[in-house]
């Protein structure tokens, strides 16, 4: 009897026992909650490292092509990689019995992702941008700014920034077309409202590609962001005094030394030198196109000669916008001797001297070829990673769900966006902090252009899955939320130039309203 009885005991214990299967036959797996915790954050830091090296790699192809039919249309669609691999690897590789969970999935990371950009991202550019509204972004009058309030402070944006928000908008229509599917009742009618809102999608794709090539507002503002970071990085340190203010002794040492021919004038050839000096070659940026940038923004007059005075002038101007304000109160500012300066102002002339010599003879070959090599190395290394997590990060992330009860769509909503937008989170929040009209309005023309990309790109590969693999997908909770919030923010966005501090704590309140809504939706409405 006894033996029997721990026969019995030994065959209910293996019964019971949960055993995992290692993916790819050698990641690991586990069958507990605080293990799949784990593998969760292990996941979205491999992600994060993922996005950034395709952030970095598309960025670097865009910056060596610089603006036209590449930079309008590739290199924006390189961006979208770590979206796009994750939703169409998990469609692709799903079985029969798992795919429409993971359809849904796919569909919640990609309205996720829209919805923080929009809601917790963009409210963060203005509560860390916030600033006196009564006065110029760009005021040091410290004594006249009035004491902080919901409405009196904030952010303000260009006109051009508006035209953005409109474009945003009109992403909205295929998700808009969408909801004709929850009107018919047959089968047939919902894949013929999928196949026109992709043919519609790819439409506006290339339409919105089309548009920035022969109206290159967007890729030349994208350009604009990219100068001031590098005249920032280069340039500006050795100019600067050990409070962090425009070093005017230096600056005009600077002018003399470029100054060649002592005619108390800069030319264009001797202009050539600065801008050799700041090294944009070694991001592939065009000099000629900077030296008219430069020349424009100095030379007042326009005689085609910048004076002592205009320079001068035209350095504390840059220094002025690239620091943080704080640095004109004292606070933040990077520490930059008197003696140090002049030594790295010293070490910037010989160089400059250097490469004024060695542009004649060559324009930077082995340099653009490392540029190419490294930005392709990036963007494969960050799609491979994509790639190869894709199936083990859904499939966590859905026995996470079921573990603790969760619908695995509110799950991909939520996790998986916060590994695909942490940079672009940082360096939103790093732009706002400048608390300049220009910082502000580059931040969010980067948020809308990402939006736009990321609906269209994102809704174009997974209603292509959808038709082709004939999936009885009925429109998502999701797909409401999104045309709702993106709707009614872009309306909001595209008319208003000042968006007080207040408007940032509204933003804040969306993305849990967004959940709450598809909660409502799900549960009480019977959405998918």
């Amino acid at each position: 009897d006894q033996i029997s009885h721990s026969l019995i005991l030994e065959v209910d214990v293996k019964a019971t026992t949960v055993t995992c299967e290692a993916i790819y036959g050698f990641l690991p797996c586990t069958s507990s909650v605080w293990g799949e915790i784990f593998m969760i954050f292990v996941y979205e830091f491999l992600l994060c490292f993922a996005e950034k090296c395709v952030s970095s790699g598309a960025d670097l192809f865009f910056q060596m092509f610089g603006t036209g039919i590449f930079g309008a249309s590739l290199f924006q669609i390189l961006g979208t990689i770590p979206q796009v691999a994750l939703v169409l690897v998990t469609g692709v590789t799903a079985s029969t019995d798992t795919i429409e969970a993971q359809a849904k999935m796919g569909m919640s990371l990609l309205a996720g992702s829209t919805i923080m950009l929009l809601t917790l991202i963009w409210g963060s550019v203005i509560a860390f941008g916030s600033y006196d509204l009564s006065q110029p972004s760009d005021s040091s009058d410290v004594e006249n700014k009035r004491p902080f309030s919901l409405t009196g402070y904030g952010v303000s944006t260009d006109v051009e920034t508006n035209h953005t928000s409109r474009i945003m908008i009109v992403s909205m229509i295929p998700f808009l077309i969408l909801q004709m599917a929850k009107v018919l009742n047959s089968s047939s009618g919902r894949r013929i409202v999928v196949l026109v809102s992709l043919i519609v999608t790819l439409a506006f794709l290339f339409l919105y590609f089309t548009y920035q090539v022969f109206e290159p507002s967007i890729q030349s503002r994208r350009l604009e962001n990219l100068m001031h970071k590098h005249v920032k990085k280069n340039l500006l340190p050795s100019l600067l005094t050990g409070s962090g203010r425009p070093d005017v002794t230096i600056i005009r040492d600077l002018f003399h030394k470029i100054d060649k021919n002592n005619d108390n004038h800069i030319s264009l050839n001797e202009l050539r030198a600065l801008i050799l000096g700041i090294q944009i070659e070694e991001v592939g940026l065009d000099e000629d196109d900077y030296e008219a940038m430069v020349m424009e923004e100095f030379d007042i007059p326009g005689d085609s000669h910048i004076t002592e005075t205009e320079f001068i002038k035209g350095v504390s101007k840059w220094i002025n916008k690239a620091q943080h304000p704080a640095n004109n109160q004292g606070h933040d500012k990077p520490k930059f001797s008197n003696s140090n300066s002049k030594t790295q102002l010293q070490k910037s002339t010989e160089e400059q001297q250097r490469l004024l010599a060695q542009k004649k003879e060559s324009k930077g070959t082995n340099k653009s070829w490392l540029n190419y090599i490294k930005a392709a190395f990036l963007l494969i290394l960050g799609t491979a990673i994509t790639v190869l997590l894709a199936q083990p990060l859904m499939q966590t992330l859905e026995e996470f769900s079921t573990a603790v009860n969760i619908p695995s769509f509110l799950v991909s909503y939520v996790v998986i966006p916060l590994a695909l937008n942490y940079r672009q989170t940082l360096k939103a929040i790093t732009s706002a902090r400048q608390k300049t009209e220009k910082a502000i309005s580059l931040t969010f023309s980067e948020i809308y252009n990402g939006i736009f990309m990321n609906n269209m790109m994102g809704l174009a590969i997974f209603l292509a899955l959808v038709y082709i693999r004939d999936l009885s997908w009925d429109v998502s909770a999701e797909i409401l939320v999104v045309l709702l919030i993106c709707t009614a923010m872009g309306l909001f966005t595209c008319f208003c130039t000042k968006f007080p501090f207040w408007t940032s704590i509204l933003a804040y309140l969306l993305y849990p309203l967004s959940l709450l809504l598809i909660y409502v939706l799900t549960t009480f409405f019977g959405w998918s």
